[in-house]
């Protein structure tokens, strides 16, 4: 229907130019000086025209070029999960704090939070690595001792990876699920075993820091 629209007003400007034209020559034929002015006015419109068809259609090659320029997306998902006899509350105070990624990742030398800002970011957090390397993450959601998902923001790169973490209650204690979801370009091609191993670890590795954080309760 659009299409239709555009053709028939075409048509109508079309109709126009070529009575104009015929008007301004008629105009000339008779002496009449207006001609000049009709004839001027139809060359005027055509060059108008000419021009704003030559920018569109730059316009619209731009865009086609751009679009086949952006490389797909390649998107490649994982998942982990493992049970605990800990309380969803405990699970969740021993990975929620930016803090415990240094007792559950032997790279991280440090870790902080930088609080959400009201009607903008969410939470950041930060890790310093002991080689060095500095990375951040921003919290895109939470549901205290349910639910926490976050997405990569620095190093940046063509790399975006996203996290959710599920807790889920069960008879003797809850279960953990990590879901990794990572996308890069077509061109690259991602570790998923690497993406796999790194989620296993993390999950097998909190078995040990709850019974130490357990302990040290018991202690108290």
């Amino acid at each position: 229907m659009k299409n239709t629209v555009i053709a028939y007003f075409a048509i109508l400007a079309l109709c126009g130019l070529v009575t104009l034209s015929v008007l301004g020559a008629s105009l000339l034929q008779k002496g009449d000086p207006r001609g000049t002015l009709v004839l001027s006015i139809v060359v005027a419109g055509l060059l108008v025209t000419f021009i704003y068809g030559a920018v569109i259609d730059r316009k619209a090659k731009a865009q086609r070029t751009e679009v086949a320029r952006a490389p797909a997306v390649r998107t490649t998902t994982s998942t982990s999960s493992a049970e605990y006899a800990y309380s969803p509350a405990a699970v969740w105070s021993a990975i929620r704090p930016a803090e415990a990624a240094i007792a559950l990742d032997g790279d991280v030398a440090h870790a902080f939070t930088v609080p959400a800002i009201p009607d903008g970011p969410g939470e950041r957090q930060c890790f310093f690595g002991r080689n060095g390397s500095i990375a951040m993450l921003e919290v895109l959601e939470e549901v205290p001792e349910r639910l926490a998902v976050t997405q990569s923001l620095f190093p940046p790169g063509d790399v975006s990876t996203r996290m959710e973490y599920r807790l889920e209650p069960t008879p003797a204690g809850c279960r953990l699920t990590i879901d990794t979801t990572m996308e890069t370009p077509d061109y690259l091609t991602p570790d998923q075993v690497a993406m796999q191993g790194f989620s296993d670890s993390f999950l097998s590795d909190l078995e040990p820091l709850l019974q130490k954080r357990t302990l040290e309760k018991s202690r108290e």
